[in-house]
């Protein structure tokens, strides 16, 4: 029967089945049939067959890789990409090409970089002000008298003068002794006696001193009477003697409602009152004061052309080392 050779072709071979089964050397077909060159590029075919067969499963297995690889690829691409900026993301489904996934400068800096917006207070709208405050009313002008001086904080030493109307005064020798003083805005009222002087002298030389009444004002025996054309003068102790001037003395200082305007009425022996309002006042050292000095004081003691009255005491009221002098015009008579 015949067998199927790998290597070689379909032949029939004679056996006899009553001797071992041999080929014969000498029969050239039989014993060299795998070595002829007919059998030869076939057997290099099947390989050629199975390296081509391996190629092609390494190129299916390789593509699968590739597929795969670009499925997880495109799979990455297609979720947001977050960027820096406000609210910049890029959709789903977006394939993002080499261009746009390599940083451009200008895109950088449009998208990165977002120009930052000046935030302005929101204007406030004015509220509308009450109509009563919206009109504007004129205060209505109140006279007030110049001759009342506000209460002073620090105390001041000088004052005035001050210009007053005045009224024509009597000549002289129409007008009688002084009998009272009285200054409303101190709630003074004392009588008013005759008032001399006598000689003093001493180291510094000669001088005059007046002999200052108690429990009175004292009136200069030679200054004229109330009412007339010139100076009507007037003294009183501060601090002894009935001290009917401490409350004069004190003018200028805080909290003291006497000064520039304020009223002085003397009353002569007839009874008639003449009314003085105050035009300035002084304070000034007396102790240790020379001669000259001295004489400069006094000129308040001096005759004038106008009916005036001047008030002198001491200061302060613990002592006598300074003098105040008030003086003020004649504006009236009653």
């Amino acid at each position: 029967m015949g067998r199927w050779h790998p290597l070689g072709r379909k032949r029939q071979v004679a056996y006899n089945d009553n001797q071992p089964r041999r080929l014969s050397k000498s029969t050239s077909d039989t014993d060299t049939h795998r070595f002829s060159p007919i059998t030869m590029p076939r057997r290099y075919s099947f390989l050629f067959a199975g390296l081509l067969i391996a190629f092609v499963l390494i190129g299916l297995v390789w593509a699968g890789l590739a597929s795969q690889g670009r499925e997880t690829q495109q799979t990455a691409a297609s979720a947001p990409v977050p960027i820096t900026g406000p609210s910049l993301a890029i959709p789903a489904g977006t394939t993002l090409t080499p261009s746009v996934l390599t940083p451009q400068p200008t895109v950088a800096v449009a998208v990165n970089t977002p120009t930052p917006l000046e935030t302005k207070p929101a204007a406030v709208t004015p509220l509308p002000r009450p109509a009563a405050t919206m009109a504007a009313v004129a205060p209505t002008p109140e006279a007030s008298p110049p001759a009342t001086a506000a209460p002073t904080t620090v105390r001041v030493d000088a004052a005035g003068p001050l210009s007053l109307p005045t009224i024509q005064p009597l000549l002289i020798g129409q007008g009688r002794a002084p009998a009272r003083l009285l200054i409303p805005a101190l709630g003074l009222d004392t009588p008013v006696l005759p008032m001399g002087w006598h000689v003093v002298e001493d180291a510094s030389g000669v001088r005059s001193e007046w002999d200052v009444v108690d429990n009175a004002a004292g009136h200069h025996i030679d200054s004229v009477y109330a009412g007339e054309a010139g100076n009507v003068v007037l003294s009183g102790h501060n601090n002894i003697g009935g001290a009917v001037f401490r409350t004069v003395c004190v003018i200028g200082e805080p909290g003291v409602d006497f000064g520039l305007g304020d009223e002085m009425i003397v009353q002569d022996e007839a009874g008639r009152s003449f009314v003085y309002q105050v035009e300035g006042w002084q304070r000034f050292a007396e102790e240790g004061a020379s001669i000259a000095q001295r004489q400069t004081h006094a000129r308040y003691l001096a005759p004038t052309d106008r009916a005036q009255l001047t008030l002198v005491t001491c200061w302060p009221p613990s002592s006598n080392t300074h003098r105040v002098v008030v003086t003020g015009v004649l504006t009236g008579m009653r």
